[in-house]
């Protein structure tokens, strides 16, 4: 058996190394901001093969970063701060670190000399402050930042014992990301040289089972301390079952893998809809574009989102327009004087589309009974009628319901296949 053509593949040298994200900013603590970089970061970890262990975020404060500082140092291999290397009285990155570990800040040079030839070019005068900048503790290299004032900290520790790296960034993302990617990562990635393993990421993407459910499916696939991991995610009603190998060489992990995905597509069947990273109508949007074949949309209960979703795939081709949202498209509650499946047939008559999806109202069940949705698929051929339980928390039903109607389309595009 091959292995499927879209995988997730990723291998890099992999240090055993175990991190700590920490992010500092009273905008972070007091929720002004969304902490974005812990994500990235965590992201970018797991591709070179650290696992993080922790994310801790703290506030401008000095005793409170001391503390973070310490702890993280005394429990993870690798340490990564985010935040705090600005000019300003709250930027306290610098002196707790340095607290942390007993050691005293010094100036370094070559550090103010750039960050004065920054301000030059800039046609502006270094503000006496920023001398701050070029404080670094002792023991500590310079992580070079191209763009910015801020310069990052990197710094071999050892406290009690315990050996760990630690690498400071400034917040802002787009400085950051840079001098991850010129300086950082090379250097985690070089902190092991001599292992041979390598991690290879294997992602499959399923629609129409919940995340209790397929746990149950799949009961020995998921279990902690199998050989491969396979992760389970849920997001909006996609699941996302990642597997993890290791080995020595890619042909290795992929051979681990094999067998892996193989039981998970003899259990799931057409519940998956992709093996890489996207979203289902990305996939429904291509199989049209590749069948020369296009789809219109009338919706109700979903409010758009159906229309709104295939607009963004980048295949808006595909889509007959003006896809419509018309709120009491179909009263479901008078079956009498409306029929969903007749507007469908109605519907697709009055466009030049090869199929259609239909979107009723949502039908509020008694009170022993739960709300409901129906979904007809209209082609020249017919109409095939769906009905779905529209259930889950609030903010996810309609999003839900979106996709459902999305993957009533795929499951009738596989059939034709």
């Amino acid at each position: 058996m091959s292995l499927p053509a879209k995988t997730n593949y990723e291998y890099y040298p992999m240090p055993q190394l175990q991190a700590e994200i920490i992010s500092i900013g009273d905008e972070l603590t007091s929720g002004q901001r969304l902490d974005t970089n812990s994500q990235w970061i965590s992201q970018q970890l797991g591709a070179i093969g650290v696992r993080v262990m922790y994310h801790s975020t703290v506030a401008d404060d000095l005793e409170a970063n001391i503390d973070v500082f310490r702890q993280a140092i005394d429990r993870a291999d690798l340490v990564v701060s985010t935040g705090g290397l600005g000019p300003t009285a709250d930027d306290l990155t610098r002196q707790s670190l340095a607290s942390a570990i007993g050691v005293e800040l010094y100036e370094d040079a070559d550090a103010l000399a750039y960050i004065q030839q920054l301000f030059s070019s800039r046609g502006r005068e270094m503000p006496p402050k920023n001398v701050v900048q070029a404080q670094f503790p002792v023991g500590s290299q310079v992580v070079h930042n191209p763009e910015g004032t801020a310069p990052g900290i990197d710094l071999a520790v050892k406290l009690h014992e315990h050996e760990c790296r630690v690498f400071c960034l400034p917040g802002v993302p787009a400085e950051m990301k840079q001098m991850w990617d010129g300086t950082v990562e090379p250097a985690i990635v070089s902190m092991n040289p001599d292992t041979k393993s390598l991690i290879q990421h294997f992602v499959i993407k399923t629609f129409g089972m919940g995340e209790s459910d397929m746990e149950r499916t799949l009961p020995d696939l998921i279990r902690r301390g199998r050989k491969p991991t396979v992760g389970i995610t849920a997001s909006y009603a996609t699941i996302t079952l990642r597997i993890t190998t290791e080995g020595d060489s890619p042909e290795e992990c992929e051979q681990q893998a094999t067998e892996t995905i193989n039981t998970i597509k003899s259990c799931l069947g057409d519940l998956i809809y992709a093996y890489h990273e996207c979203e289902i109508q990305d996939v429904v949007s291509s199989m049209l574009e590749t069948r020369g074949e296009s789809v219109a949309v009338l919706e109700s209960g979903t409010q758009g989102l159906v229309s709104h979703h295939f607009h963004n795939t980048g295949n808006a081709g595909t889509v007959v327009g003006p896809c419509r949202l018309e709120t009491n498209l179909v009263s479901l509650g008078d079956a009498e004087q409306h029929d969903l499946t007749t507007a469908a047939a109605e519907f697709h008559a009055s466009h030049n589309s090869d199929y259609s999806i239909v979107v009723g109202d949502i039908l509020t069940g008694g009170p022993n009974e739960v709300d409901s949705l129906e979904v007809v698929i209209a082609t020249n051929q017919g109409t095939e009628q769906h009905s779905f339980r529209f259930t889950g928390h609030s903010d996810i039903r309609v999003p839900k319901a979106a996709k459902q109607a999305i993957n009533c389309l795929r499951l009738h595009l596989l059939k034709e296949t």
